[in-house]
């Protein structure tokens, strides 16, 4: 550590300062010292060459000015998250760090080197990103690792959302994406909504939002470039919901004032809601189907019915089903194949729906006799299990975003923070 500290002080001392009416302090070359790390003026610059060039801004020194205040906190609270995570005990690989770029370069649609290339092309060193990708995987595992097992999401509220979204068919559905910026507390505010009308002004002059979102907005989704999604009303708060409607697409929100801070809202796409996604499940099924004697009243055709249930009433396994419809001499019975359930009549669905594997549905009438199904294999997951599963997530990774601002707000708050330009 101290032979660390050593050479990151050489390095301190070799740096040039912002102007000569720096103090002695500043001469040095530090911005900030964030409990017992320092950042330097020299990091300083690299980020902010490193959010220009994402964000696809000028690189003049109006715009450096404008921007290196939120560039010093967003530096602050990497380090006050790295501290975080060094305390829990957690450490990420390097070859992680280097799989997450190399990620990010095939993103981008770049050889194997391209990303290299294209930093050095505009001064930008390799490792000024690296360490912003390490930031956000080191603060991401200690989240999950700290806040997680706190999240708990019950089965009736993902079937609050599932009646919503059944409710929601037939009406506007939103694909959104958002940046998002905290109002922690009222003394930044002012500066706060500045910062996201010069967003905005930037976006308007080509810009690009994924790029932006993902250096500025605190919200998860900046992983993902501020991606929601397609999103139902309801689904985001009062205060968003009301913009909603007067957003086409691919038009942009002015700041919408929420009770954690500001959001700029990207509508991409607009379109009718479906209700619950389509299915992916795939079934294998056998089919069993007893003759009717000709001619066959209305009294036979339910005798023969009642027949038909009594005797595959305790009969498993697709094997067995097979023998019996072999012994009716049916040529119409076997194996249908593998089938796409959401191609199925809507009856047929939902028989089976309720059935097990290797389990006889009950006899369904047809013209040439009562018909018996049997799933013998599934695979893929119901509309209803998808839908599960992605609300379930969604809530998970909504909920533990609250709970990782919250434990960074008390991280600054406890924090020795001496910002020194």
């Amino acid at each position: 550590m101290k032979m660390k500290r050593f050479l990151y002080a050489l390095v301190l001392l070799s740096l040039s300062v912002f102007s000569a009416n720096y103090s002695s302090a500043q001469s040095l070359g530090i911005a900030a010292i964030v409990n017992d790390d320092v950042i330097s003026v020299f990091d300083l610059k690299s980020r902010l060459s490193l959010l220009i060039v994402n964000s696809n801004l000028e690189n003049s020194a109006e715009n450096r000015k404008r921007l290196s205040r939120q560039v010093l906190n967003q530096l602050v609270d990497e380090k006050l998250k790295m501290q975080e995570a060094k305390r829990l005990g957690i450490n990420i690989p390097r070859g992680a760090v280097e799989n997450a770029y190399r990620n990010m370069e095939r993103r981008n649609k770049l050889p194997a080197g391209g990303l290299d290339k294209f930093l050095a092309s505009k001064g930008i060193h390799k490792l000024t990103l690296l360490e912003q990708i390490e930031a956000g995987i080191t603060w991401s595992r200690a989240v999950n690792r700290s806040l997680s097992q706190n999240i708990q999401i019950g089965d009736e509220e993902i079937d609050e959302i599932i009646a919503e979204m059944n409710a929601n068919k037939g009406k506007p559905e939103y694909r959104l994406a958002e940046i998002f910026l905290p109002v922690d507390n009222p003394q930044v505010e002012n500066d706060v909504r500045n910062l996201a009308m010069r967003i905005i002004e930037n976006m308007k002059t080509g810009a690009s939002f994924t790029n932006i979102a993902r250096n500025y907005s605190q919200s998860a989704s900046a992983a993902v470039g501020g991606d929601l999604g397609w999103v139902r009303p309801g689904q985001l708060g009062d205060e968003i919901d009301a913009i909603l409607p007067t957003l086409e697409k691919g038009t942009l929100s002015a700041p919408v004032r929420t009770i954690a801070g500001y959001y700029i809202i990207l509508t991409r796409d607009v379109r009718t809601g479906k209700g619950l996604s389509s299915s992916d499940e795939k079934v294998t099924l056998q089919q069993a189907i007893f003759p009717l004697s000709a001619p066959a009243t209305k009294e036979d055709i339910a005798a023969r019915m009642e027949e038909i249930k009594t005797r595959t009433a305790d009969i498993t396994g697709c094997e067995n089903l097979d023998k019996l419809a072999k012994e009716e001499g049916s040529p119409m019975s076997g194996s249908l194949g593998e089938i796409e359930v959401s191609s199925l009549p809507e009856i047929i669905q939902k028989n089976l729906a309720k059935l097990e594997i290797g389990e006889a549905s009950a006899p369904m009438p047809s013209s040439d006799g009562p018909i018996v199904l049997m799933v013998c294999g599934r695979s893929g997951a119901t509309a209803l299990q998808k839908a599960r599963k992605k609300i379930l997530n969604d809530l998970t990774n909504e909920r533990l975003d609250i709970a990782a601002r919250r434990r960074l707000r008390d991280l600054r708050n406890t924090a020795f923070v001496d910002i020194r330009i």
